[in-house]
């Protein structure tokens, strides 16, 4: 009976020790609750938040419905590996082109959500439109703005091409000069070595 009560024992203590984890992993001003098994439900639901908060990586359950979030920057749901449910419905999502990454985040984790009440709220094109129903058409105006980033790419990447094929003309033509200088004081040491050979030669 003894090793049963230091087996509750040391159960406890992990408990307590995974409770005040979550205390000190839980972003203001939501609610964290650890799981049995592993990782953090975080309850953010109804909390007039306008911006994402910083989630802990050990993220399993995530609810964040009815609050006033318009958009999640790009990366910001990257890290949330351990993800098996989440809900953001109920929020007014702006979805123009920066609703890009989080229309792509949810198309490729496979979670329990619930994306069938997460709805558009601007542009007016597809206001209420539901997020899983979003289709390249709705995104078209995006497609204008990659043209002119690639293109800014493009010339940036020719500038430092442009660069550096200057830079090694540069290095070659000094090393051209250098050669040529080397040359020249060994045919001039030469010429003189020689020289005084021959005075010597001459004055005996």
């Amino acid at each position: 009976m003894a090793w049963i009560k230091i087996f509750v024992c040391i159960q406890l203590i992990a408990l307590v020790q995974l409770c005040n984890c979550s205390i000190d992993l839980c972003p203001t001003p939501c609610s964290c609750f650890p799981l049995q098994t592993r990782g953090l439900i975080v309850n953010c639901s109804s909390r007039h938040l306008r911006d994402l908060p910083d989630l802990p990586v050990i993220t399993v359950r995530l609810y964040l419905q009815n609050n006033l979030i318009t958009s999640v920057s790009p990366g910001a749901l990257d890290h949330l590996v351990s993800l098996q449910e989440f809900d953001m419905s109920g929020n007014p999502w702006n979805c123009d082109c920066q609703i890009l990454y989080l229309k792509s985040w949810l198309d490729s984790i496979p979670v329990q959500r619930n994306s069938a009440n997460m709805r558009c709220a601007t542009p007016n094109t597809v206001s209420m439109k539901p997020f899983q129903n979003l289709t390249g058409n709705d995104m078209s105006p995006c497609r204008r703005t990659w043209p002119i980033k690639c293109k800014r790419f493009f010339i940036r990447d020719l500038y430092l091409i442009g660069l550096a094929v200057l830079v090694l003309i540069l290095m070659s033509y000094v090393v051209r000069m250098a050669r040529k200088l080397a040359c020249r004081i060994a045919v001039n040491t030469c010429s003189r070595h020689k020289k005084t050979s021959n005075e010597s030669y001459k004055s005996e």
